[in-house]
């Protein structure tokens, strides 16, 4: 009959590996804390490396292990059991056992590595797909298919402006993509018409334009050598040019009148008699026949419709001068037709 068999486990060898120079075997006895075993010092003074001991016949001999187990210096503790569970940890390099590297903790590393570089190749892929995507849609949306229609195109405000010169910048809109059109070239376009003043284009996806014009106003005309008449704005800006008297406006007669083609800028001397109309009160352009002006602005008159002259001087300080004329008609109802000079602060009748 074989004998029963001892119930009681033989307890692992458990090994402890500190930072104290030296190492600790802890045997399978009742002895809780065994004596600390230290090696001789070396010869230099230097201190000894520290022993890992191993008491097994089967397991290699002593390690010696260079310096601390922490570049810190912190004390730690590695203990090692010769459990036959499994578990036990083998480093596959020198260099992890350096280190301090457990081999799981490195497939935990190395799986971290491996996800962050799925998730960086996943956003790639959608940055991807975005761009192609985007790409895709603004080359369709500026195709022809959304293009400016002419029967979409609608002009504000062109009422003396030359219509065969509106009409051209609107061609050029016509058939260009929404998305494309170049408003800005449209405006200055526009604005080097003669007639208007300022310009605001808007392009409305899917087909469509807005044209917003605001002329300039006209207060003066002249006839030049060609027998023609020039229409001017308060700038002396050559509006128009037309062949007969355009009643409404202002006449200016000078000895030196010019031919002048539209969108020239006309001598300083008429630039100054349409900034006098622009300025004239009802009460007073109502009464003016015309005026006479040289072309440097050193004489300018005002001949009323009773043959009266109001002379200016120079053609300066135009606003002050008018005030002095309404001040000495208002004064002076009853007065002769004659000559006002109103060209200094002294007024003379």
């Amino acid at each position: 009959m074989e004998a029963a068999s001892d119930p009681t486990p033989t307890p692992p060898t458990v090994i402890r590996i500190d930072d104290y120079s030296g190492s600790v075997v802890i045997d399978p006895s009742d002895d809780p804390m065994p004596p600390i075993v230290t090696p001789e010092p070396p010869a230099g003074g230097d201190e000894p490396p520290a022993v890992i001991a191993i008491e097994d016949e089967e397991l290699p001999d002593a390690v010696y292990v260079a310096g601390n187990l922490e570049r810190s210096g912190t004390r730690k503790i590695v203990f090692i059991e010769d459990d036959d569970t499994g578990d036990t940890i083998a480093p596959d390099a020198e260099r992890d056992v350096r280190r301090g590297i457990e081999p799981r903790m490195r497939e935990r590393r190395a799986a971290v590595k491996r996800a962050i570089g799925r998730k960086r190749l996943r956003w790639i892929l959608v940055t991807f797909v975005i761009v192609v995507v985007g790409v895709g849609s603004l080359a369709v949306l500026g195709s022809g298919l959304f293009s400016v229609k002419a029967e979409n195109v609608r002009v504000f405000g062109a009422v003396y402006a030359d219509e065969a010169q509106v009409e051209a910048v609107v061609d050029d809109l016509v058939g260009t993509p929404t998305l494309r059109a170049d408003t800005q070239a449209a405006e200055r376009a526009l604005e080097a018409i003669p007639w208007i003043d300022e310009a605001r284009v808007r392009v409305s996806f899917p087909d469509s334009a807005t044209i917003e014009i605001r002329e300039r106003e006209a207060w003066t005309t002249y006839q030049g050598p060609d027998q023609r008449y020039r229409v001017l704005d308060r700038d002396g800006r050559v509006l128009a040019v037309l062949d007969g008297y355009p009643i409404a406006y202002l006449l200016i007669d000078g000895p030196d009148p010019v031919d002048l083609d539209p969108g020239d800028f006309a001598p300083q001397g008429y630039a100054a008699a349409s900034e006098m109309a622009k300025n004239l009160t009802g009460s007073i352009r109502g009464r003016v026949s015309y005026v006479s002006v040289t072309a440097d602005g050193s004489q300018l008159s005002m001949f009323l419709d009773d043959g009266t002259e109001v002379r200016f001087g120079a053609a300066r300080d135009i606003f002050n001068k008018l005030l002095r004329l309404e001040t000495t008609l208002a004064n002076n109802p009853e007065r002769e037709p004659g000559v006002i000079d109103v060209s200094t602060s002294e007024v003379t009748l």
